[in-house]
């Protein structure tokens, strides 16, 4: 009686084991933030604007894309290479709303 408890447990954590392995059960991978060498400045210039000041202060390329607390739809990758600049500007119903989550790899 103890071998078979023994041998349906074992089959039960292996069988749990293998389901939490698939893909369907596998949470999405979050967005990676990007190296300190990349600054930004978030700023709200007029009610209804949300604008992101980026530099790449790197000594490589970098891809990169502001992120929100509400999301923004079609927000474009910047590829930067060092030194380069780029200014994301949307305008948005309510941008004091807005929350600059900060820039993540795109």
């Amino acid at each position: 009686m103890r071998k078979s408890l023994a041998v349906a447990a074992a089959s039960a954590v292996a069988g749990l084991t293998l389901m939490a392995g698939t893909p369907a059960n596998a949470a999405p991978a979050a967005a990676t933030t990007v190296p300190s060498c990349v600054t930004s400045t978030f700023s709200t210039p007029f009610f209804a604007m949300v604008r992101v000041d980026m530099e790449n202060k790197c000594t490589t390329e970098q891809r990169v894309k502001p992120s929100f607390n509400y999301e923004l739809k079609d927000v474009p990758c910047y590829a930067l290479q060092p030194g380069q600049k780029a200014v994301f500007s949307r305008d948005v119903i309510f941008a004091s709303g807005y929350t600059f989550a900060g820039l993540v790899s795109c």
